[in-house]
């Protein structure tokens, strides 16, 4: 980035100049680190208490492998990110989260608190580096702006899924991860010493392990040193190079876990409203739109939802004006990057940074698991925050060269600061706001099916909740008119999309808790017809079978159940019960077994081995089971 007058932007590596420029002592430093560090704990504390939300289910709470814990990290290297969940072709491989979540059930059982406070302790880790990282990149650049745009970063309130999410602690590691990496490449290129650079190299392995958008730094790393002249031009494009390897070791892995396969062909409308675009010119236009849509987000984030799915956001054309203004942007965009590029000027490496770090989200390349998620800006908001922070200081004609007299009292009090804090409170507010709908399932569907009424997923969701949270209690319907509420949710969410099978399913479940059976067993028929392989609905259906004491009936309903998912831990233990009632005791006790072996917690499959034990006249191993069961679950002692 060259330099054309005393105003311009001073932002080449320059060896040549005076440690007062760009080297600031530790002790000095430690003070912004400390502020970084609480403000992204604080503003974020108020999720410590918070439950199991959303994906969490999936990826934790009913997720077998990781609830084995530490016996499940071999599971979790060897197959796919939900393959403790549900037994389908799986487009995903991330251990690492999942090792991270697994290590916290083993020495946490179903704690949330724990995995919250994991979650956005990492964060604001993340956020520290992040301002050293700047700081070694560009080291004649005043601190305001890397202070600035970091504090930018910590508290934009786009990040509130990522970190209130505990799943989505994914999208922390395989970030933090990368910042890590190439800091170590920087202590390599200072020193030289090899460690540094199998340190920048695995720490890049476990990025990509963390998730595998990470793979858009084997581009963003070069330009970041291309830029900012930290490296020099022949030793970047050895680190490029070497960046291969990791990137070789991540692709083996996974295809070794999930095979090459992409199963494209399993995402679908309900999560991806592209794949029912009529054409691929609507696909591209709704696709750029959607893009337009993201940044738009990023500069305006309010308000914030977790489900834009099917048909929140509209399929459009060529003639749409929101697709034109998108792509006019972009391009524009794109244009200035490479205006700019040569100069190496700031602004065109963060333009850069951002359509890279967009890319593998954007669908224009290939369909990915949904058409738009506020968290998959997370690290494309870092690029924006920097921009941010440019223009602030562009605004107030605070120079951009760092301070010879350097004092940090001169950053807190200077106009840059108090500019920003005109962002920074109402991002704040907005953060710390929107963190309380993150407490349970409930409060975060009922606060944004106001803001996607139109999304099939979302009413379909709030129809779940409602029947679960509001309508039933230890598994006794309470309080029956949130049963007409649910169904109200499902029928909307089957008439946004009639091919909805999940909808069916619940609908047929919530006519089963009224009472009505005919009725349930024909919106499960429906539900079958649309998704004939679907274990849960087999199963529910059976339930109703063998209340009719039809248990021939529940029995094929069963074996249906477990042969569609043998990983199904409440399809074994249904198969059980029958088995036991039908007095073919051996291979009730087999099924029960197989329930323990997905869901080891399930004090009731113990004491249901107890019983027929007993039936079968073992009091000795039916005391040993029934002493399992009670210690898991002292309520099924009986007096």
């Amino acid at each position: 980035m060259t330099k054309k007058n005393d105003k311009q932007t001073k932002t080449r590596f320059n060896p040549n100049q005076t440690k007062a420029n760009y080297l600031i002592s530790k002790v000095s430093y430690r003070f912004y680190y400390i502020i970084i560090f609480v403000a992204a704990f604080l503003v974020y504390s108020n999720t410590l208490k918070h439950g199991y939300v959303l994906d969490d289910f999936s990826v934790i709470k009913e997720n077998y492998v990781v609830k084995q814990g530490i016996d499940g990290i071999s599971t979790i290297l060897k197959t796919g990110y939900r393959f403790g969940y549900w037994n389908s072709p799986d487009n995903l491989y991330r251990p690492l989260p999942l090792i991270m979540f697994a290590i916290e059930w083993h020495f946490f059982p179903d704690n949330p608190s724990i995995s919250h406070f994991i979650n956005v302790l990492l964060y604001a880790f993340l956020c520290v580096l992040l301002f050293k990282l700047l700081i070694c990149l560009l080291p004649s650049y005043s601190v305001h702006f890397s202070f600035i745009g970091v504090l930018l970063y910590v508290l934009h309130p786009i990040h509130t899924e990522v970190v209130a999410n505990i799943k989505s602690g994914d999208e922390i590691l395989a970030f933090l991860w990368t910042v890590i990496s190439i800091l170590f490449f920087i202590k390599h290129n200072q020193s030289l010493k090899w460690y540094w650079l199998i340190g920048a190299l695995f720490s890049f392995l476990l990025a990509m392990l963390s998730k595998e958008s990470a793979i858009t730094f084997l581009v963003i790393i070069p330009l970041t040193f291309y830029f900012t002249q930290a490296v020099p031009t022949k030793r970047s494009m050895m680190y490029t190079i070497l960046l291969i390897i990791p990137t070789l070791i991540y692709f083996a892995m996974r295809h070794r876990a999930i095979g090459h396969h992409l199963h494209l062909n399993e995402t679908s409308m309900i999560d991806n409203l592209l794949v029912a675009a009529p054409d691929l010119i609507s696909r591209y236009a709704t696709a750029i739109k959607i893009l337009g849509l993201y940044l738009w987000k990023l500069i305006v984030p309010y308000p914030l939802a977790c489900d834009y799915s099917y048909q929140q956001i509209s399929m459009v054309g060529l003639s749409n004006g929101y697709f034109w203004l998108s792509l006019v942007i972009y391009v524009a965009l794109f244009v200035l990057s490479l205006l700019w590029f040569k100069k190496r000027h700031l602004l065109s490496y963060l333009i850069l940074f951002y359509l890279l770090a967009m890319s593998v989200n954007s669908n224009l390349f290939v369909l990915i698991g949904t058409s738009f998620g506020e968290r998959l800006l997370f690290v494309a908001s870092f690029p924006f925050t920097l921009t941010v922070s440019y223009f602030i200081l562009k605004i107030t004609k605070h120079p951009f060269e760092a301070e010879n007299n350097y004092d940090w009292k001169k950053v807190v009090f200077s106009k840059p600061l108090l500019l920003s804090i005109l962002i920074l409170l109402p991002y704040a507010c907005i953060t710390v706001q929107r963190n309380k709908d993150w407490k349970t399932s409930l409060s975060l569907y009922e606060a944004d099916i106001r803001k996607s009424p139109n999304s099939a997923h979302m009413n379909y969701y709030y129809g779940l909740e409602v029947m679960k949270e509001k309508a039933m209690k230890d598994g006794q319907v309470v309080k029956p008119e949130y049963l007409d509420t649910a169904i109200y949710y499902f029928t909307k969410a089957r008439q946004i999309i009639p091919t909805y099978a999940d909808a069916y399913d619940q609908l047929g479940l919530a006519y089963f808790r009224k009472n009505d059976w005919d009725k349930a067993l024909a919106y499960y028929d429906t539900c079958l017809t649309l998704a004939p392989g679907k274990p849960i609905t087999y199963s529910n259906m059976g339930v109703i079978y063998f209340q009719r004491q039809q248990y021939e009936k529940a029995l094929e309903l069963y074996e249906k159940t477990v042969r569609y998912d043998p990983r199904f831990a409440d399809g074994w233990f249904n198969l059980g019960s029958t088995y036991g009632t039908l007095g073919r005791f051996q291979e009730a006790i087999q099924a029960f077994k197989k329930c323990l072996e997905f869901n080891p917690q399930k004090a009731e499959a113990y004491y249901f081995i107890g019983i027929t034990y007993q039936n079968m006249n073992d009091k000795e191993q039916a005391q040993y089971y029934f002493d399992k069961a009670y210690q898991l679950n002292p309520n099924l002692k009986k007096p």
